[in-house]
C-alpha cells in the first residue's frame, strides 16, 4: 500500500490527455492523443480515418455537438467532397455520417449558429466560389443552401497568382453577423450578411486591400469598445491592421487601415524572397498575433530522429505583440516552425501550446508558448511523423493539464 507522501507524488504525476485531429492531402484524418507526464509530452495515434479522401484539406470542429467536418480539396479529382463525422467522446474515434460531392478546391470553412440552433456551414472554394450548407447539429447531416460565384474582369497585379478569384478563408465577425472572405486573387475582403432567421446570406460591399498583396487569412480582435482585423497577405508577405466599423442597418463592414508591417525580416533577402505566409491566429488574451511562414528556411534545428545528428531546415513562426499605442503592431519575433511548410497551426484553449501542421515534412509538432511573454519555444516538446502532406490540425478540447 502506498504511503501518504508517495500517493501524493503519484497523483502529482498523473496526467490528463487531449486529442488533436489532423488532415492530410494523403486523404486521411488522423486522431492523435497528446499526454503529459510532469514535463514530458507524447503524441500517439488513436486512429486513421480515410473518410475524407483523396485530398483532405481542412477540418472544422464543433466541440459542443461533437461534430467534425472535413473538406476534401479534390486535387486529384474533378470535384471535392464535404464530409461530416460524429466524434466518440470516449476515445475520439470518428464515424462518418454524411458525404457529398461539391465543387472543386474547398479550402476553408466556418460555422454560424442561428437563433433556433440550426447551423450554417460556409465553405470557401479557392477556384471560384463561396458555398453554404445548413447543418443539423444533432446529427451532423447537412443540406445544400447557396452558392456565390466570383469572377475577375482582368487578371490582378500579380497575374501568375491572380488570374482568377481565389477565396481562401471564411471567418465569422465578433458580432456573428457577417462572413468575411479574403480573396487572394481579387485583392478583396468579401463580406456577407447572415440572416439569423432564414440562414440565407447576402453580399455587402467588398473591401479592397493593397493591390498585389494577395490576402489569405485574417483574424478579428476586440479591444475594449474597438474591433480590429488583422489580415495576412501571402503574395506581399505583410500584415495589415484595420479598425472595423459596423455600418447601420446591417449594411456591412468598413475597414480603416492603421498599420502595415512586413512579416518577413529585412535580411537575408534571398532567403525571404519566396516567403509565403499561411495561417494567422490571435493568442488567447488578445496580446499577440502569430503567423506561420512557408518557404523561408531561416532555422536549422535538431533532427526529430534522436539517432540522427544531422540538423534539418525549418521555416518560421512570427509573433507580433499588439498594443493600444501609436504603433499597435510590434516587430516580428521569429521562432522555428519545426520543419517545412507550416500550412496551418492552432493554439490550445489557454495558449500554452501550439500545434503546427508541417505540409512538406508530413509531421505535426507541439511547441510550448510562454503566456506571459507570448514567445513560442525553440524546441518541440512532442511530434508525430508519417502523416503525409499535413493541411490542418485542430485541438479537440482543452489543454493537456495535470489533474488536481
Amino acid at each position: 500500500m502506498l504511503s501518504h507522501p508517495t500517493l501524493l507524488l503519484a497523483l502529482a504525476a498523473t496526467v490528463s490527455a487531449t486529442r488533436l485531429y489532423v488532415s492530410s492531402y494523403a486523404g486521411n484524418i488522423t486522431t492523435l492523443d497528446l499526454t503529459r507526464t510532469n514535463e514530458t509530452y507524447k503524441l500517439s495515434c488513436i486512429e486513421t480515418n480515410s473518410g475524407c479522401s483523396p485530398n483532405a484539406s481542412w477540418l472544422q470542429l464543433d466541440v459542443k455537438h461533437q461534430n467534425l467536418f472535413c473538406l476534401d480539396e479534390g486535387i486529384t479529382t474533378e470535384n471535392g467532397t464535404l464530409n461530416s463525422f460524429k466524434i466518440n467522446p470516449k476515445n475520439g474515434s470518428l464515424t462518418r455520417v454524411n458525404s457529398t460531392v461539391i465543387p472543386g478546391a474547398p479550402v476553408n470553412s466556418a460555422i454560424y449558429t442561428g437563433a433556433n440552433g440550426t447551423q450554417l456551414l460556409a465553405v470557401a472554394h479557392y477556384a471560384w466560389a463561396l458555398c453554404t450548407w445548413t447543418v443539423n447539429p444533432a446529427t451532423a447531416v447537412f443540406k445544400w443552401s447557396q452558392a456565390f460565384n466570383f469572377t475577375l474582369s482582368k487578371p490582378g497585379l500579380k497575374a501568375a497568382r491572380q488570374a482568377a478569384p481565389h477565396p481562401h478563408q471564411v471567418l465569422l465577425d465578433p458580432q456573428n453577423k457577417y462572413f468575411v472572405v479574403p480573396d487572394l486573387g481579387a485583392d478583396l475582403v468579401r463580406v456577407y450578411y447572415i440572416d439569423p432567421k432564414t440562414l440565407l446570406i447576402s453580399s455587402r460591399p467588398n473591401i479592397p486591400v493593397l493591390l498585389g498583396s494577395g490576402p489569405r487569412h485574417g483574424v478579428f480582435r476586440v479591444a475594449g469598445n474597438r474591433t480590429e482585423y488583422y489580415l495576412a497577405a501571402e503574395l506581399d508577405s505583410i500584415i495589415t491592421g484595420f479598425n472595423v466599423e459596423y455600418l447601420p442597418n446591417n449594411g456591412g463592414l468598413h475597414f480603416v487601415p492603421f498599420e502595415v508591417i512586413q512579416i518577413s525580416a529585412p535580411s537575408p533577402t534571398n532567403v525571404w524572397a519566396g516567403n509565403a505566409p499561411a495561417e494567422i491566429a490571435l493568442a488567447p488574451g488578445g496580446r499577440e498575433v502569430i503567423v506561420s511562414n512557408r518557404n523561408a528556411t531561416i532555422f536549422n534545428i535538431a533532427n526529430p530522429d534522436p539517432t540522427n545528428s544531422t540538423h534539418i531546415p525549418s521555416d518560421s513562426m512570427a509573433t507580433f505583440a499588439l498594443s493600444d499605442g501609436k504603433k499597435r503592431i510590434g516587430s516580428p519575433e521569429f521562432s522555428p516552425a519545426g520543419g517545412s511548410f507550416p500550412r496551418q497551426f492552432s493554439l490550445n484553449h489557454d495558449g500554452s501550446l501550439a500545434a503546427i501542421g508541417l505540409q512538406l515534412s508530413g509531421r505535426v509538432v507541439i511547441y510550448k508558448r510562454d503566456r506571459t511573454s507570448g514567445k513560442l519555444g525553440s524546441t518541440p516538446v512532442a511530434d508525430f511523423e508519417g502523416l503525409g502532406p499535413v493541411t490542418s490540425v485542430v485541438w479537440a478540447k482543452g489543454g493537456c493539464k495535470e489533474k488536481v
